[in-house]
Parts: C-alpha cells; sequence; structure tokens
C-alpha cells in the first residue's frame, strides 16, 4: 500500500459498509489507514497474495477498488475480497470498470488463476449484474441465517 494512498484507501474500504446484504445484520467496520496495513500484513503474514485495482483521482481521493487474494499453495485459485464504489462516484459503471481491470491484472501477473470465487447477497443486484457481465457463473448457494439473543 502506498503511504500516500492509505488515507484514501481506508475511506473507500468504508464504503463496503452500506452493501446490501438482504435482512442480515453484519454491522460496519470502521477503516482507518492502520487497519488497512494490519489487514495487508495479515494476508502477507499468511504467505498469500494480495492485488488491488484502485481509481484515484488526481487530488488522492479514492472512487472505488477492487481486491483479490490468491490463497497461498493455490496458484489456480483466486478469492474476490471486495469491489466497492464510494456513494459520490456510484451509477457509473465504476465497479464494472474497476473488476474488469483487476481481472486484467489478475491475468497478466498471475496467469495460472483460472477460478475466482466471489459472493454477494441476492439483493446485491448491482454487484450480480456486474459480476453477470464479466461472465461470473453461479455455482452454489448458501444461505445464512442470524439470531439475536435477548441480553440477561
Amino acid at each position: 500500500m502506498p503511504e500516500d494512498l492509505a488515507d484514501a484507501f481506508a475511506t473507500a474500504k468504508n464504503a463496503m459498509n452500506d452493501m446490501p446484504v438482504g435482512e442480515l445484520d453484519h454491522g460496519s467496520v470502521r477503516w482507518d489507514a492502520e487497519r488497512v496495513r494490519t489487514m495487508a500484513q495479515v494476508v502477507a503474514d499468511r504467505g498469500e497474495t494480495l492485488l488491488t485495482v484502485a481509481a484515484v483521482h488526481d487530488d488522492g481521493t479514492m472512487a472505488g477498488y477492487s481486491e483479490i487474494v490468491i490463497p497461498a499453495g493455490a496458484a489456480e485459485r483466486a478469492l474476490q475480497y471486495d469491489t466497492a464504489v464510494v456513494p459520490a462516484h456510484r451509477g457509473h459503471g465504476l465497479g464494472l470498470r474497476v473488476k474488469a481491470a483487476m481481472l486484467r491484472r489478475l491475468r497478466a501477473e498471475h496467469p495460472g488463476v483460472v477460478e475466482i470465487e466471489t459472493d454477494n447477497a441476492e439483493d446485491n443486484v448491482h454487484m450480480l449484474a456486474v459480476n453477470e457481465r464479466l461472465v461470473f457463473r453461479s455455482y452454489r448457494r448458501t444461505h445464512e441465517y442470524q439470531l439475536d439473543l435477548p441480553t440477561a
């Protein structure tokens, strides 16, 4: 992570807090530059490769990004972490562009990767449309349940 982009990246990562997740309450994660650096170090310490593509304005602010991780020992498989667009930049196709740029980077730098796993809530229609346009295909359906326990 270039040090001059750490704060901008943290701000952009906070855009994930309003992604559609149906009726589940995943809470929210507050990102800052230190948390961004720590997350990248955790991934590196596991021996994994973290790739990030971002749309950055001339003033250093970030409009959107996409992250992929290649797990250690699984050079043919990648995991999509986030693709997010900052609210002020939504509705212009930026999510599609940063995710497509990530796929081009992945193909150029890691040509052995033949599979990318990503997941989306059924009501995240915008990212599902991006994935369809990029020719991802659905192969598994999961269900998550949440139980709110009363406080004693």
